[in-house]
């Protein structure tokens, strides 16, 4: 067997998830006491609150470590609908609770997808929808929308329809609201366009909504209609990672579906996870089983603000507007063509983004990562002082290109 072979043909083919290396990136930076101000990976910071740990460490004393039901605990199944205000539309048995948001979204591809069935995914997708999907052995499509410049990447229901069109063994659409990477927010009116048209042509509507507590400007998330014509297409993906301080680790996520497609992603964890670790349920519990505090939410909007004043003039670079999430979105097309000190031409968003790391120490994302080169993605889900720093290393990395 050639060494090639040895591993299987979709596999081969994935690179490691940019977001996470970035960390590694961080760490060794750091352990050679290089200047690092990280703007990386999208990971919120601070303290656990007690509560959480509090559970979680109590569920091991009592020994509440045996298996467990895979669909997830009963009391946790329910919480998740009052956390998303959703009990008139849905029961239990509509919740499956996962190993994070990222295997309810494969639960999704394998539940739904047959082989080389196609999935389209908004236009500048997450970095592990393109994986799962092809792991799934489903046909990844990008939707990219006509009016490019006007959108800033929204894509509308006719660019939907058009995909669709073309496609017509499309299984699903997946839409991340609010986008990560971009920080866009599609409003009630585009979600309900985009929901329409999945209903219209009996494909399933997935919504991503992993960070829709993260919303500024005393905005609200925009929730989608539930009701007879959309709840046979319309699965919603959250969990515990974004929305609270330091809790991606824990590895929760929660899917909400019609009933026929969460009984068949019961079945389907029993088989391979046998649903998560029981301690890390207790402690989502306890994260969600009470009125939410949007502290995490202004403390964000506020260091939004200051990356906003501090990243004023950047010369070469588009700063989008940041109406949710903890990311900075920027177009860096200005950089190409450039020469840096070093005499070296700057041609992809990988080069921008490498550029930063070792005239600055900033760390970002290259758009590359989320199928669109030409920018970069900033989470300010860190200090203030590295927001500050870093911006000051930036504006005089990025001034000394010609």
């Amino acid at each position: 067997m050639l060494d090639h072979e040895r591993v299987s043909a979709k596999l081969a083919k994935f690179r490691p998830s940019l977001t996470l290396a970035l960390k590694t990136l961080v760490g060794e930076r750091e352990s050679k006491g290089l200047p690092v101000y990280d703007f990386g990976l999208g990971e919120t910071k601070g303290d656990l609150h007690p509560k959480i740990a509090a559970a979680g460490a109590d569920a091991f004393t009592r020994g509440q470590t045996m298996y467990a039901d895979p669909g997830g605990l009963p009391e946790l199944r329910r919480e998740v609908l009052r956390w998303l205000g959703q009990e008139s539309h849905y029961g239990p048995h509509n919740v499956v609770i996962t190993t994070g948001a990222k295997q309810a979204l494969f639960n999704v591809f394998l539940a739904v997808c047959n082989p080389a069935d196609c999935v389209l995914f908004d236009a500048a997708p997450w970095v592990s929808y393109q994986p799962l999907a092809v792991g799934a052995y489903a046909f990844p499509v990008m939707v990219l929308p006509l009016a490019r410049s006007a959108s800033r990447l929204k894509i509308t229901p006719a660019d939907l329809e058009r995909n669709l069109d073309a496609r017509p063994h499309t299984r699903l659409f997946l839409l991340n609201n609010p986008v990560n990477p971009t920080a866009q927010l599609y409003d009630a009116d585009e979600v309900e366009g985009l929901l329409r048209v999945c209903v219209q042509r009996r494909v399933y509507f997935v919504l991503d909504r992993l960070y829709w507590r993260l919303v500024f400007d005393g905005n609200r998330f925009p929730e989608p209609r539930i009701d007879e014509h959309t709840r046979p297409w319309l699965i919603q993906i959250d969990g515990l990672s974004k929305n609270f301080r330091r809790t991606g680790g824990l590895r929760i996520g929660w899917s909400v579906a019609p009933d026929d497609v969460t009984k068949a992603m019961v079945n389907l964890q029993s088989h391979y996870t046998s649903g998560p670790a029981v301690p890390t349920q207790q402690a989502a519990l306890a994260a969600i089983d009470h009125v939410y505090n949007d502290d995490l939410v202004r403390e964000l909007e506020a260091k939004r603000d200051l990356l906003v004043e501090h990243s004023r003039a950047l010369p070469h670079v588009d700063i989008w507007e940041t109406p949710a999430t903890f990311y900075s979105f920027w177009d860096v097309t200005g950089c190409f063509g450039k020469r840096t000190p070093a005499g070296d031409t700057i041609a992809t968003s990988d080069d921008v983004a490498a550029y930063l790391i070792r005239e600055a120490g900033v760390v970002t994302a290259s758009g590359q990562a989320f199928m669109q080169d030409g920018y970069l993605r900033l989470s300010f889900a860190t200090s203030d002082r590295d927001i500050v720093e870093g911006m000051k290393g930036a504006r005089k990395a990025l001034g000394q290109l010609t």
